[in-house]
Parts: C-alpha cells; structure tokens; sequence
C-alpha cells in the first residue's frame, strides 16, 4: 500500500475541487459561447456546478478564481504588454 505524502481534509478536497471547477467552466464557456464566459451569467453557472458538485466549500473555491482571474490577466492576456509598458516608464 503506497504511503500519502500530504493528507488534506474533506473540506480543502472541496474547496480545490471547486477551484478547478471554476477554472475549468471559464475554459469550456470560452470556447463554447466566449460571449457568456465573462459575463454575470457565466460566472453564476460556474458556481452552480461547483455547489452541485461539493457543496458551499467547493463554491467557496469557485469564488477565488473568480475573482482572481481577471486580476491574473493583468500579466498573461491581451493588454499585458501594455500593462508592463506603462510600468516600466
């Protein structure tokens, strides 16, 4: 029998689980209706499945990259150049 290295509780399985969730449903909805992906409605239907899957603490996870994707944009998407520009001066 193998030996688990990091033992994580039912509530941070959840909680990670509703992250990847979230991250994946933005990934899905943009290549399905890209118009959807960013909206009020998409973002609901994320954290739909995400507490259809594990409840209020894999919400709880779907809300984080939520909110933190379009912060992490700042660096990776389309005005991120720019961004660094205007840094830099």
């Amino acid at each position: 029998m193998p030996k688990r290295f990091l033992k994580t509780g039912k509530g941070l399985n959840k909680f990670l689980a509703g992250a990847g969730i979230a991250s994946l449903g933005a990934v899905v909805l943009g290549a399905l209706s890209p118009s959807l992906a960013g909206s009020t409605m998409g973002k609901a239907i994320e954290g739909i499945a995400a507490y259809g899957v594990g409840g209020v603490e894999s919400l709880a996870g779907a809300v984080v990259p939520m909110f933190l994707g379009s912060s992490l944009h700042t660096f990776s998407g389309s005005t991120s150049l720019d961004n660094v520009q205007t840094e830099s001066l």
